[in-house]
């Protein structure tokens, strides 16, 4: 690889480490502004845990960011503090939005039991336990969604989230082309966006509802 495509290709890697930090990070900013219009689509306290789960997200991208500081920006399957942060931050993310749209508050506390059960597996067992604690918040994450907005938008989150970000991330380890990294947080960033889009599609059509059918006084 020429220099050129050297600095070609580290300019692309940074552009799609930082947008991971800043777009979860603009969304959990904008939760914060539009937080008495989103309320009417979240359980009791949702807000709160909604734009937490986003914050949750940034802080995981920039945990990853440090992670390549430490290996030139070179993709590694490795254990370090900051790709322990890194899948702390996406369990407790995700563990944040279900918990944003239930009412039941002993799942809420389950969910945050999984994220430190997956903390604690990290450093004992290994990531690929963690992985799996995280896929469990995945299934109840989407479930938990379905059931409360029924929008088919939903199911571009674990297309892009899941299986593009896995596909990537496989062709990486398998290949060893650090090509493949690019497109790894741009995919992330893809499902977070769409959750966001969800939200705003929930709101307006709730405000439709009401509009349509108001309440008799």
């Amino acid at each position: 690889m020429s220099y050129s495509n050297e600095t070609l290709y580290f300019v692309l890697l940074l552009l799609a480490h930082i947008q991971a930090v800043l777009i979860p990070a603009w969304i959990a900013h904008h939760i914060n502004i539009r937080q008495r219009k989103l309320r009417i689509v979240l359980a009791d306290g949702g807000i709160s845990l909604l734009r937490f789960g986003f914050v949750c997200f940034s802080i995981a991208a920039l945990a990853e960011m440090l992670d390549h500081t430490e290996t030139s920006w070179i993709y590694i399957n490795r254990i370090s503090g900051w790709n322990g942060l890194f899948y702390a931050g996406l369990a407790g993310g995700l563990a944040s939005l279900t918990a944003a749209v239930t009412e039941n508050k002993k799942l809420r506390i389950l969910l945050y039991v999984i994220v430190i059960a997956g903390i604690a597996a990290y450093s004992s067992l290994g990531k690929g336990v963690t992985i799996s604690i995280q896929s469990i918040i995945t299934v109840v994450f989407l479930a938990q969604w379905w059931k409360r907005f029924h929008d088919p938008l939903l199911w571009v989150y674990p297309i892009c989230g899941v299986v593009l970000t896995t596909v990537f991330g496989g062709m990486l380890s398998a290949s060893g082309d650090q090509i493949w990294h690019v497109f790894i947080g741009p995919a992330g960033s893809i499902s977070l966006i769409t959750i966001w889009v969800l939200l705003n599609r929930a709101k307006i059509k709730k405000n439709s509802q009401s509009k349509e059918y108001p309440m008799n006084t």
